[in-house]
């Protein structure tokens, strides 16, 4: 039987509980309380409760006999959280249709569940669903008519660039937070990750490559120790998500994006924050250029005047 819509939101609020836990350094045995995990992902403690059995079941939380939740193993990152069903492939390959063809600028703002099942030739279920998910994850929502409006988001280059924009803001004043502190087994995660980007690129999927490049900037929002800043870390990865994962790998910064992160470490690790924000600013401005000219491609790819590469080959960063 296939899962309803309402899971689809929940593996989303599931993915960025896991994202929260990475990125503070969240260790397997650790005590967790429904109450602190609804406040770091901006939820309350209802649709968490559709979310924590997706981690139950895949063994990232356990109950002890009291009944309190604690974790018991963080997901490896570009790990699926939430199984499958059978109409999940399905749904997948019409998300990810719909993500490229909006970001593309192949899709209007407003569109209508009939229009888009003659566009791609997809059941009214499958539809229904993933514009759920969509919805869930913030970049539509329901218009007048039986139609769905999407919503502003990081979905071309004018957007992107926007991002790039409040990042530079956020992330170098988080790391310069006064409670800035990042515990040494999330340095040494984040270490470990990069180098191991820096060394064998190949090895990583595109999922995976996205999560942890997005993961290590998340990791210095949520350090500071400032819900504000971390809030707002957590908001803007799971915007970057959608993007991140339609355009293609720049291919020529992918080991110097893992260079650049490892130095900010070292300066973080040594105590001298004043260095490390000027090189996250220097790393942030040196990617803005790149990614704008990356999404370009996506939309001449979308409009057939580039070859159009399979999303299984392509790299997110």
């Amino acid at each position: 039987m296939p899962r309803p819509p309402a899971a689809d939101l929940h593996r989303d609020l599931a993915r960025a509980i896991v994202d929260h836990l990475r990125a503070s350094g969240a260790e397997a045995g650790m005590p967790l309380s429904e109450n602190a995990l609804a406040q770091a992902v901006g939820t309350s403690r209802t649709p968490l409760r559709g979310a924590l059995p997706i981690l139950l079941e895949l063994g990232v939380l356990e109950r002890s006999a009291n009944g309190r939740l604690r974790l018991r193993r963080l997901p490896g990152a570009g790990e699926e959280i939430g199984a499958a069903d059978g109409e999940a492939g399905d749904a997948e390959e019409f998300y990810w249709r719909v993500a490229r063809d909006r970001i593309g600028g192949a899709l209007p703002d407003l569109v209508g569940e009939a229009e888009l099942m003659r566009r791609y030739g997809a059941p009214r279920g499958i539809v229904h669903r993933v514009l759920l998910q969509i919805m869930g994850e913030g970049w539509i929502e329901r218009a007048p008519a039986g139609n769905w409006r999407f919503l502003a988001l990081i979905d071309g280059p004018d957007s992107y660039d926007e991002s790039y924009r409040f990042r530079r803001a956020i992330e170098p004043a988080a790391l310069l937070d006064p409670a800035f502190s990042m515990p040494p087994l999330v340095l040494a995660r984040l270490r470990r990750e990069q180098q191991g980007l820096l060394e064998d690129p190949a090895s990583a999927n595109p999922r995976e490559v996205f999560e942890l490049n997005s993961g290590f900037h998340l990791a210095i929002t949520q350090a500071s120790n400032n819900r504000f800043f971390a809030d707002a870390g957590l908001r803007v990865t799971r915007l970057r998500r959608v993007v991140g994962y339609v355009i293609a790998l720049d291919q020529e910064r992918l080991a110097t994006q893992s260079a650049e992160h490892l130095a900010i470490l070292d300066r973080i690790e040594e105590g001298d924050r004043e260095e490390a924000a000027r090189l996250l600013l220097s790393h942030l401005d040196a990617g803005r250029a790149s990614k704008a000219k990356l999404l370009e491609n996506v939309r001449l790819q979308v409009s057939g005047l580039m070859t159009l590469p399979k999303r299984g080959t392509d790299r997110a960063a």
